[in-house]
């Protein structure tokens, strides 16, 4: 594991900066994005637009050169405190070999995003240690209709504004995966279902730091200098709804002959959508037992992070401990922020 760096906590009246590091999706969903941009300032704080951050180049928000500018823009300012994704998409991978982590180091600052965004924080942490951490996207949570789902604000508050560990993370009461097509039917709450909770998969308790991301991302970098130290680490993963069951094999396979489960602690998979058809009572278990044999790893999943709402956030490399059983129970032992 690279020597950990964490971030200085933030508050509010803090400015956050928002880059757009894949998909153009700001640009296809100008009305959401200025509602994340409006909810993030009614929670108190101020908001910087990187320059492409709004832009479309084809499939991408603009060139290597441009996304990779308005990274190093924002956390060369001073007056950044933050850096919030857009969104995610296909190709911040593209991205890692033009930043600047020196840059980085010399300016640690919290760098929130899920999904694609996992390629920009393996290679920071790879490459800085610092802390990145797996949480809520600008368009995604911040720009629903009715506001952030409180529980994803609470983790938010809990983990990137108190200098004390973020402790347990308790379930969500209740989650969505509906789909309201974006400047067009997202006019109202997307509708809630009950949560049953995380479920164990195999029993067990462990403690290690936390690398945290989207599988099919974390794959893409297999054999790159980007690819995470995974020595005693609690590994949380998690997918978006093409990620069925042949599919999960497939990569699960890949991870076991990587030597990923020789070196983890542990597993823990967020919630998985309704299309993937993962859930409980699916083939799930039985996938992840079969590429874990001969490993007693303690594994988790269904728990509150991913392509689902509401989320909790995970900081790489903080310490964090699962424990798996007639409950399961996921907590943060370590601070990921620090007092400026």
């Amino acid at each position: 594991m690279p020597e950990k760096v964490l971030p200085p906590r933030l508050e509010r009246g803090d400015t956050i900066g928002v880059v757009t590091p894949s998909v153009p999706a700001p640009a296809g969903a100008p009305r959401r994005f200025e509602r994340g941009i409006a909810e993030l300032e009614r929670l108190g704080f101020e908001m910087r637009v990187a320059a492409n951050a709004r832009g479309s180049r084809g499939h991408r928000s603009g060139t290597i050169e441009e996304r990779a500018a308005d990274l190093h823009e924002l956390f060369a300012d001073a007056e950044v405190d933050a850096v919030l994704c857009a969104i995610g998409g296909f190709n911040s991978n593209s991205l890692l070999d033009a930043i600047d982590y020196e840059l980085i180091r010399e300016h640690p600052k919290v760098f929130v995003g899920y999904s694609d965004v996992t390629a920009l924080h393996a290679g920071i942490w790879s490459q800085t240690g610092l802390a990145v951490c797996l949480g809520p996207s600008l368009l995604v949570q911040f720009g629903e209709f009715d506001g952030v789902d409180p529980y994803t604000w609470d983790a938010w508050e809990r983990t990137l504004m108190r200098i004390e560990p973020a402790g347990i993370l308790e379930p969500a009461e209740a989650w969505t995966d509906e789909f309201l097509a974006w400047d067009e039917a997202d006019t109202r709450r997307r509708d809630r279902r009950a949560n049953p909770g995380p479920r164990t998969v195999r029993e067990g308790e462990t403690e290690g730091p936390v690398v945290a991301g989207n599988l099919t991302t974390l794959l893409a970098l297999a054999g790159t200098r980007f690819w995470p130290e995974l020595e005693g680490a609690l590994l949380c993963l998690e997918d978006d709804h093409n990620a069925d069951v042949a599919i999960l094999d497939r990569m699960l396979t890949q991870l076991r002959q990587l030597g990923a489960f020789e070196q983890v602690a542990g597993l823990a998979f967020g919630r998985f959508t309704r299309a993937s058809e993962l859930g409980p009572g699916s083939p799930l278990d039985q996938v992840i037992l079969e590429a874990t044999r001969g490993f007693d790893l303690p594994v988790a999943a269904d728990l509150d992070f991913g392509h689902t709402d509401p989320m909790f956030c995970l900081p790489w490399g903080v310490r964090a401990r699962l424990e798996t059983g007639d409950e399961v129970r996921l907590s943060l032992l370590e601070p990921a922020v620090f007092e400026r």
